[in-house]
């Protein structure tokens, strides 16, 4: 289970100044359904005059689910808060996984000459690594958690004779012709080949692709608060709502640009691939 927030405006008017002054508005929460019978809180909060949110109301309110809080965009976490954003461990890696399989289906690179390395640290896509069989020759995982691979391995050597490579790091990584990884400042400085990523940066002779932002079965869309990201709120309800039925949301995945004005200054992340 998890809770939404969204922040509604500060009433200006003087009626609604004098209402404040002898009785603070509190935070409104109310629950929802979702399709597989699974429910999360949905909690209306008023801004205060200065436009900040009164996040210990906020956290009264959400109980458990403080944790488990999915912000509207714009809105920021105060410090000293006692509530935290709820942050996905494995949908998002799952849906780039997927974006990157329908993607290389219609590229029609030669298997032959291609080899894939996937970064997984938590080795969650242990069950989707056997639908890139027929699109490379090579195939590396780099993850922490060697053994939820291990049948993997045991089936790709008895099903296909293909041998799964495993590592627990990027060494060899640069090697391969297309990487996958959550966080592209992650590749190794010099790597060459095509990036699937969804956190992208440029890379000096890679081609960078990135899935679109997906979009949820109307069933979930329906239900989504405005300002709360599709994916957040689909990663929410796959991983804390057991919605199993998102487990195969992919976008189509295309070369990320942007403006010299807005490449990000980091040395290990020296701008954005054209």
């Amino acid at each position: 289970m998890f809770a939404t927030l969204a922040a509604l405006p500060c009433q200006t008017s003087l009626r609604a100044r004098l209402r404040r002054r002898f009785s603070p508005p509190t935070p409104s929460c109310s629950r929802v359904t979702l399709p597989n019978f699974f429910s999360f809180y949905h909690i209306q909060a008023p801004l205060l005059p200065d436009d900040s949110l009164p996040w210990d109301l906020i956290a009264e309110t959400a109980g458990t689910l403080r944790t488990r809080l999915l912000l509207p965009k714009g809105v920021t976490i105060a410090a000293d808060a006692a509530v935290r954003a709820f942050v996905p461990k494995k949908l998002p890696l799952r849906v780039l996984c997927e974006s990157a399989l329908h993607t290389l289906e219609t590229l029609g690179l030669d298997p032959l000459s291609q080899s894939l390395c996937v970064v997984d640290p938590q080795g969650v896509l242990f069950d989707k690594i056997e639908r890139f069989v027929p699109l490379a020759a090579t195939l590396r995982v780099v993850t922490d958690d060697i053994g939820v691979y291990e049948e993997t391995t045991a089936q790709l050597r008895a099903r296909y004779g293909v041998s799964l490579l495993l590592s627990p790091s990027l060494d060899g990584a640069a090697e391969s012709t297309i990487l996958l990884l959550e966080d592209a400042a992650d590749a190794p400085p010099d790597y060459q080949g095509i990036v699937f990523t969804n956190r992208p940066c440029r890379r000096m002779g890679a081609v960078t692709l990135s899935p679109e932002p997906i979009t949820l079965p109307p069933e979930f869309r329906a239900l989504c608060p405005p300002n709360i990201n599709s994916l957040t709120f689909a990663a929410a309800a796959y991983e804390l709502c057991a919605a199993d039925e998102l487990d195969n949301l992919w976008a189509p995945c295309v070369p990320v640009s942007t403006p010299a004005a807005a490449r990000p200054a980091d040395p290990s992340c020296p701008g954005w691939q054209t």
